[in-house]
């Protein structure tokens, strides 16, 4: 009996260090390859929803992709960035200028809803009410923010601060010496007299038009335009620029009239030294200087060409000539006889 045999067939393979082919490398890079995603939209590319734009432009408004700042289309707040607000079909941050219906709506740099926009508040700013204004400027006056300092427009005194309190000409004054004014009340209690369109203490000396421009201290706006007392030897142009205590105006200056007081005339003189002889104010009584009889008074009515002086002129009185005398005046003695 034949033996039994065993054999294999063993097919042909390829050695273990044999190199691919290249469409093996093909196909899998085919398979370990994903696919490229599509392009992301950015700002102004178009657009259905909100979902088709990226996170730096995510609101689709009017088939377009928008980041929702300032100035951008909108339909609803939601379209525009953090804190922005859609209004009239605009983003808007709240800036200066941007429209606007209550403070809320304006950003910390314009923090005042002013007549339907947003502003700073600052000097010059326009306005309708003062908490349209910043502190800096707090006070709304002739329409546009103030400081109510100095210079500043007003319409009047509450429109002006402490510094500058009065309103004067419409701009605001502190109402000191020399500043603007057009009445009193434009001016400190300091200086609390408008004279010729300035405030003015209305003292002796400061200039005047009328007496209403003059303190009581120097209620006479006299010649020269200045506010005077009136008192002895103060300026004077005639009696009515003199006080009571110096009633006549005498060589230009206000003069009690009395006995040695200067004068040009019998007028510049008091009743009680009614003649003005040798440019003194003279009673006219015996011993009296006088240059003309007319210097003297009824009670010596004689000027004595011997002495100058007045004098009755009876026996005894000094003489010179007939003249001097009721009776004749005796050549020898020079008195009168």
């Amino acid at each position: 009996m034949a033996g039994l045999t065993t054999s294999c067939v063993v097919e042909d393979t390829a050695p273990t260090d044999a190199e691919p082919l290249l469409e093996d490398y093909e196909g899998v890079n085919q398979i370990q390859q994903p696919e490229a995603p599509p392009p992301s939209n950015h700002e102004g590319e178009t657009c259905t929803y909100d979902s088709h734009c990226p996170a730096e432009a995510p609101a689709c408004v009017s088939g377009l992709c928008y980041d929702g700042s300032d100035g951008d289309p909108c339909d609803y707040n939601s379209d525009c960035a953090v804190d922005n607000r859609c209004f009239a079909a605009t983003c808007w941050d709240g800036g200066v200028g941007d429209p606007c219906s209550q403070d809320s709506h304006c950003d910390e740099s314009a923090p005042y809803c002013a007549d339907g926009a947003c502003s700073a508040g600052e000097a010059g700013d326009d306005c309708i009410y003062n908490n349209d204004c910043s502190p800096a400027a707090p006070i709304c006056a002739e329409d546009v923010c103030s400081a109510g300092a100095a210079g500043d427009a007003c319409g009047y005194d509450g429109d002006c601060g402490v510094s500058a309190p009065y309103c004067a000409g419409g701009l605001c004054s502190a109402g000191e010496l020399g500043d603007a004014c057009l009445f009193n009340n434009d001016c400190a209690p300091a200086t609390a007299y408008c004279a010729l369109g300035e405030c003015s203490a209305g003292a002796a000396g400061d200039a005047c038009e009328i007496g209403g421009d003059c303190s009581p201290g120097a209620p006479l706006c006299v010649i020269g335009d200045i506010c005077s007392a009136g008192d002895v030897g103060d300026v004077c142009g005639y009696d009515g620029d003199c006080s009571e205590s110096a009633p006549l105006c005498s060589l230009g200056a206000c003069s009690l009239g009395e006995a040695g007081d200067d004068c040009a005339y019998d007028t510049d003189c008091s009743m009680s030294a009614p003649l003005c002889s040798l440019g003194e104010c003279s009673a006219g009584q015996v011993g009296d200087s006088c240059d003309f009889d007319t210097d003297c008074s009824g009670a010596a009515p004689f000027c004595s060409d011997l002495t100058d002086t007045c004098q009755t002129g009876e026996a005894g009185s000094p003489c010179s000539l007939n003249a001097d005398c009721v009776n004749g005046c005796h050549p020898a003695l020079y008195e009168c006889v």
